[in-house]
């Protein structure tokens, strides 16, 4: 990529001519230098520098489209560095931290037989920051839970996943009568468990965005006091009985892994949620300007079935 793309991004990234130059390391006359060439170079003024420094509309056109550039550079460059060391091939896979063990150790097993000199790469994150990842063209593929419509994504949601109540029996029977629980087999109104304590996704989470306009739409208020994303770690603090938990249906393999071994009192019930409708979309996403390789066209395919056949499970029960 040219050096007056490069300046130009990283002027756009950090907004500010100063930081960008000591980003380059070249003089702040330089940054200026480049950015007016490119102005002249297309007719068009790229960024308002007054009341305050930021892109203008043909500036955002061209971020979008050096982004583009970037990516598209960073994929030739990799493969023909792989084409170089006789390497098959490699790439990143972004995902949450739940779903990685649950999605990875199926999918690997079966690709593996198939392509063993493919490097694999995990980035480990939320959807949201998964978003930002793949615009940035470091990462060529996610999953992701309810993911952002983009212009720039190619979005295919490869499953569906609901939200349902984890809560230990020793917990549940210190707040309910054992006829009310019988009730809830069939779905449980989350009216009535405002006074449990609970651990739920952080707010910025997709998971948690679906929860709270649930809990907003219904005018309620939950006794939050653990604050954590991973999904295994909330499974595990509600087997404890300290608290309950809202968790997607597919990560619930570790409160059935409990239920197999532990004791009456400390199993786990896993209750459908009355009135909550909307379900999780898990979307396989790549770039649509990125051309795949067959070798990740297969891991695709791979992770297509394996995800499939995790959604057929249920574990609504508590044995």
């Amino acid at each position: 990529m040219k050096t007056g793309y490069e300046i130009f991004l990283m002027t756009a990234e950090e907004k500010n001519i100063s930081r960008a130059a000591e980003r380059a390391f070249v003089t702040q006359q330089c940054v200026s230098d480049h950015i007016k060439r490119l102005e002249k170079e297309y007719g068009v003024q790229l960024f308002e520098r007054r009341p305050k420094f930021k892109l203008t509309p043909a500036g955002e056109v061209m971020l979008q489209n050096v982004r583009n550039i970037q990516i598209l550079e960073k994929r030739m460059n990799s493969d023909l560095k792989d084409m170089a060391h006789g390497e098959v091939g490699k790439f990143t896979l972004g995902i949450s931290t739940s779903r990685a063990p649950v999605v990875l150790p199926a999918v690997l097993s079966h690709y593996h037989e198939a392509f063993p000199k493919v490097k694999i790469s995990f980035c480990i994150e939320d959807t949201q920051v998964l978003e930002e990842r793949m615009l940035r063209g470091d990462i060529d593929l996610f999953i992701g839970v309810n993911t952002d419509p983009n212009p720039e994504f190619c979005i295919q949601t490869i499953a569906l996943d609901e939200i349902v109540l984890v809560i230990s029996s020793e917990l549940l029977h210190s707040y309910f009568r054992v006829e009310e629980i019988k009730m809830m087999q069939k779905g449980v109104d989350m009216e009535k468990f405002c006074d449990v304590p609970f651990t739920l996704s952080f707010k910025t989470g997709k998971v948690n965005r679906v929860i709270q306009e649930y809990l907003n739409d219904r005018k309620l208020q939950l006794k939050v006091m653990y604050n954590i994303s991973d999904s295994e770690t909330q499974i595990l603090l509600c087997a404890e009985g300290i608290c309950a938990s809202l968790c997607p249906k597919m990560l619930l393999t570790t409160a059935y892994r409990h239920n197999l071994t532990c004791s009456e009192n400390k199993k786990l019930y896993m209750l459908p949620i009355n009135h909550l409708d909307r379900k999780l979309h898990i979307d396989l996403v790549t770039h649509s300007h990125m051309s795949q390789p067959m070798y990740v066209r297969v891991f695709i395919e791979t992770l297509r079935k394996e995800v499939a056949e995790i959604s057929k499970r249920n574990f609504l029960a508590i044995g």
